[in-house]
C-alpha cells in the first residue's frame, strides 16, 4: 500500500517517480541527520500520534532510512502495533516528509555495522546488547521543499505563501519511491 502526501489543491505540487527525482530526494534527506519519527501511540486508545527525535544511521538510495532503537522502547512497541510512520527532517535549506512503514530488525551484524560513538551516548550495552535493534523505515513517498540553497528555499516558500511570482516551482515535490 502506498502512502500519499496530500496538500491543498491550490498549492503547486510536482508528483513524480522519475529516478532523477528519487536521487534528488535522497540527496536532500542525506544532508540531514536528526529526524522526527511519528508513530501511532500503541498505548493510546484514541490513536494519538507521537513524534520522537532519532539520529539517522543510514539514508538508502531508494528512500529507506535506518535508525538504532531499543527493542523494549515505546517506539518499537508502536511500530509493532501499527507500522505506518512518518519521518520529518528540517534544515535551513529544506524540509522533508517521508511516509512509509517501519519494521524492527533484530540483526546483530547490522547493529554492529551501524553502531557509532553517538549510539554509545544514548544506548546502553553497545552493539552486543540484544535490546539494541534497527528500526527500518521503508519509504513509499517523500515530499520535499527546497534543498538547493537557503535563499532559493526562502523565495519558493514566499511564492507559495503569497501566491505571487512564478508558481511553477514554488511548491513541494512529491516523489513516489521504488
Amino acid at each position: 500500500m502506498t502512502e500519499h502526501h496530500d496538500s491543498s489543491p491550490a498549492d503547486p505540487v510536482t508528483v513524480t517517480s522519475d529516478p532523477d527525482a528519487v536521487a534528488k530526494a535522497h540527496e536532500v534527506m542525506s544532508s540531514m541527520d536528526i529526524a522526527m519519527l511519528t508513530t501511532v501511540d500503541s498505548s493510546s486508545p484514541d490513536g494519538r500520534l507521537t513524534s520522537r527525535p532519532l539520529s539517522t544511521q543510514v539514508h538508502e538510495e531508494d528512500g529507506d532510512v535506518l535508525f538504532l532503537v531499543r527493542s523494549s522502547s515505546a517506539v518499537a512497541d508502536d511500530v509493532r502495533a501499527n507500522a505506518h510512520v512518518n519521518v520529518a527532517y528540517s534544515s535551513r535549506k529544506a524540509w522533508v516528509s517521508l511516509a512509509g512503514t517501519a519494521t524492527v530488525v533484530d540483526d546483530r551484524a547490522l547493529v554492529q555495522q551501524l553502531w557509532s560513538k553517538g549510539a554509545d551516548a544514548f544506548m546502553e550495552g553497545g552493539p552486543e546488547n540484544p535490546d539494541n535493534v534497527v528500526l527500518k523505515v521503508n519509504g513509499d513517498t517523500v515530499m520535499y521543499w527546497g534543498g538547493d540553497s537557503l535563499i532559493g528555499t526562502a523565495v519558493d516558500t514566499l511564492k507559495m505563501v503569497t501566491g505571487k511570482g512564478d508558481q511553477e516551482d514554488a511548491g513541494p515535490t512529491v516523489v513516489e519511491l521504488p
